[in-house]
């Protein structure tokens, strides 16, 4: 549904708002729709609190808070790397049935892991859709276990979200799309409220190895930031809370075997 207000913006049109936008007058202004531009441009004289500014005020660190943090006192790598490694034991014991990729795909997800440090997957997961499947990816093992199926409902609802702020005249492909979400409970544990800031960062890492990678296979790989987040976490299994969906790419296609 369109707001009564939404229309398109030029380069030059944004710029000129971002420059020119007046203050409000103070408790004598009604503000009838939100605007993140206004949201930003007002927020020193308004009610409305920057989410982002929130965490970035709050995970702020000295030297009295490193106490606190329990990362500080204990091998923090090798912990990580500790509960990923019991993580693929109990995964692979579990019987839990497994889902082969193409060989480009997988030679994609093989090579990510190998370049990128195992200690980031601690907080940071991949998930992959291929077909009706959702499965989740081990990094150790390098395998894939099925989560669900998917309903046509969960399908329509998942390009609908990523569709957000593309153009629905833009098609998918038919290949897997490969969706990376965080584990922000994970970092809390280590780091209080900065553990949330960590987390982004890490998976602001392992999104750039797959891109990076995808290039070096001459891989298509359109990348996702924008989704309506309630429906993409509801189709990945994720809380939304201590779990979340970051990222979508939409990867080239490819057969897969199940």
């Amino acid at each position: 549904m369109r707001r009564r207000t939404q229309t398109s913006l030029s380069i030059q049109e944004l710029f000129n708002q971002v420059l020119n936008t007046p203050l409000y007058w103070p408790g004598k202004t009604a503000r009838l729709e939100r605007n993140s531009l206004l949201d930003y441009c007002q927020r020193s004289t308004s009610a409305h609190i920057s989410v982002a500014e929130l965490y970035h005020e709050n995970s702020k660190l000295f030297p009295q808070m490193l106490s606190e943090l329990t990362g500080s006192l204990i091998q923090l790598d090798e912990f990580r790397r500790e509960f990923l490694r019991r993580r693929a034991m109990v995964i692979q014991a579990s019987g839990i049935a497994g889902l082969s990729l193409g060989s480009r795909h997988r030679e994609l997800l093989a090579t990510v892991v190998k370049t990128t440090a195992l200690e980031l997957f601690y907080a940071v997961e991949l998930r992959l859709v291929i077909g009706d499947l959702l499965a989740t990816h081990e990094p150790i093992s390098d395998t894939l276990s099925v989560v669900k199926h998917l309903s046509a409902y969960d399908i329509a609802a998942m390009r609908r979200a990523l569709q957000l702020m593309g153009s629905a005249d833009v098609p998918f492909h038919n290949g897997p799309l490969l969706f990376i979400l965080g584990s922000f409970a994970r970092n809390d544990l280590m780091f209080g409220p900065r553990g949330y800031r960590r987390t982004l960062l890490e998976a602001g890492q392992v999104a750039q190895e797959i891109s990076r990678q995808a290039k070096q296979l001459g891989m298509a790989a359109r990348l996702f930031y924008e989704f309506i987040d309630r429906d993409a976490d509801a189709v990945m299994e994720a809380d939304g809370v201590e779990q979340g969906t970051l990222m979508a790419f939409e990867l080239a296609e490819v057969s897969y075997v199940d």
